[in-house]
């Protein structure tokens, strides 16, 4: 045969049987255990690889600061692994693989189940119940301790109790496939953008992007239907006494050895920030829709968008030497006043703090003021007061603070939910749930009856001489007990 029939005889064969024997290699191999387990190893591998080289930072700004591996970085996109085709392509075969292995556990739960013909007596002893009634007896015991027949039909009677291992495990899979589907329906619909929010100043969502799917027939999401409105902004705080750690090494080493206690001071500026909240308000059609005072993470829920409060801007407005022109200041930055020296604004104190006696009072908004160039403490400056920097009169004659707010439309975060969920249950489940398998057989063939019982366990909860207790004292309830005879 010349090298050309062979040729022919390749093609033929895996034209006739290749391309049928193809799609059965490849669900063998998506529903195998062992392909799940190298499918998660990779998966290991690239989320080290996620987290060692920067994600997001440009190649450019990655080899300006030194960054190794460069052609390496370059060929696999490793800046944006996470959407890389080869994590993409990894991602696909880890999902049809825990698929088709849901789809097989599924099968198989409807499968009739197998025990084996003989068992290894876990416990034995006998019984004084009519030979003819015994099994009758033993069942009817079982079933009051709520066990259910699983298999009768060979020599040993298999009954079990609690929810069977394979629907946790199949529960199990199918929340995580559900999870998968989740993360699914986020990347390829979910964008976020940032909004500035200030009081008196309605806004409307317009973001500029859009989720991937939406991206192919339009260049940004429309607007909402509804305007967002800020009616407060208030930070809480709580008054804390400072620590004051001595200058000389003998005051510390005293410390240090317990010889002197330590000392604080309750200072002017010892308010630490513990929360900050807003208020919104969504309006449409000059009614309010929906009122939420929002946290740090508890977002406003409305209309698909996740709305989060991630946190504020402040606007200070400085009157100089009593000229009714307020300047414009932003806190925490600096200002150059006319015809003085550049000073600089620390972060503004404003809205409620607990005190150290335990009451909670609202206070006067201050800020604090200091030179540029200075080393000094800075001074004080309370909304109504005046400063006097090289002559000239700074006052605080009021400020605005405004809320960054983060907007997010995300279909799959329910979807994830209600994945995880199934997964933490089926988990829970099936570490602390009492999961038993009995399997007894009882030997009639003389006067006396025995009584054999193999006990299988499963979960934290399941004790296993408790139930073989139970099941004995049930059993023998009505046995005659010998009775020591009294003492002379």
């Amino acid at each position: 045969m010349g090298l050309e029939s062979v040729k022919k005889y390749a093609c033929s064969a895996w034209n006739s049987e290749g391309r049928k024997e193809l799609p059965k290699w490849a669900y063998r191999k998506l529903s195998s255990i062992r392909t799940s387990i190298y499918v998660l190893c990779l998966m290991a591998l690239s989320f080290m690889v996620g987290t060692v080289f920067p994600q997001g930072e440009s190649y450019e700004e990655y080899e300006k600061a030194g960054g190794k591996f460069l052609f390496f970085v370059s060929a696999f996109d490793l800046l944006e692994f996470f959407s890389s085709p080869l994590f993409l392509l990894l991602a696909v075969v880890f999902s049809l693989n825990l698929a088709i292995c849901v789809l097989e556990r599924y099968k198989a739960l409807f499968v009739r189940r197998t025990f084996p013909k003989l068992f290894k007596p876990t416990k034995s002893f006998l019984l004084t119940h009519d030979r003819g009634h015994s099994h009758e007896d033993v069942r009817a015991a079982l079933k009051s301790m709520k066990f259910r027949v699983a298999d009768k039909d060979g020599d040993w009677v298999v009954m079990e109790k609690g929810l069977p291992y394979k629907w946790l495990t199949w529960a199990y899979h199918a929340g995580i496939v559900v999870c998968l589907f989740g993360v699914l329906l986020t990347f390829l619909f979910a964008f976020e953008e940032m909004m500035t929010l200030k009081p008196g100043e309605p806004q409307t969502i317009a973001p500029e992007s859009t989720g991937l799917v939406q991206s192919i027939w339009q260049d940004k999401a429309a607007p909402s239907d509804f305007h967002l409105v800020l009616d407060k902004f208030t930070t809480e705080y709580t008054e804390a006494p400072e620590l004051v750690y001595p200058d000389d090494k003998k005051a510390r080493a005293a410390i240090g050895l317990g010889w002197q206690g330590l000392s604080h001071e309750l200072k002017d500026d010892s308010l630490f920030a513990k929360d900050w909240w807003a208020s919104l308000r969504a309006v449409a059609g000059g009614a309010t829709i929906a009122e939420k005072k929002i946290e740090i993470n508890d977002p406003l829920e409305l209309e698909g968008y996740t709305i989060y409060l991630l946190g504020f801007e402040q606007e200070l407005k400085l009157m100089v030497d009593g000229n009714p022109l307020l300047i414009d200041a932003k806190a925490d930055s600096e200002v150059m006043l006319p015809n003085a020296a550049t000073i600089s604004f620390g972060t503004l104190r404003s809205g409620t703090a607990t005190r150290v006696d335990g009451k909670e009072e609202e206070f006067t908004p201050y800020v604090t003021v200091r030179k540029t160039d200075s080393t000094g403490d800075p001074a004080i400056l309370r909304l109504g007061d005046s400063v006097i920097v090289d002559n000239v009169t700074v006052t605080l004659a009021g400020f605005t603070e405004s809320a960054i707010l983060s907007y997010r439309y995300d279909p799959g975060v329910g979807v994830l939910w209600a994945g995880g969920l199934v997964v933490l249950l089926a988990v829970a489940l099936r570490f602390y749930g009492a999961y038993y398998l009995i399997a007894y057989k009882v030997d009639d063939s003389d006067d006396i009856v025995h009584l054999s019982v193999h006990v299988t366990t499963k979960g934290l909860l399941a004790d296993k001489q408790k139930l073989l207790n139970r099941l004995e004292a049930r059993l023998t309830e009505n046995d005659i007990k010998p009775v020591p005879l009294p003492s002379i």
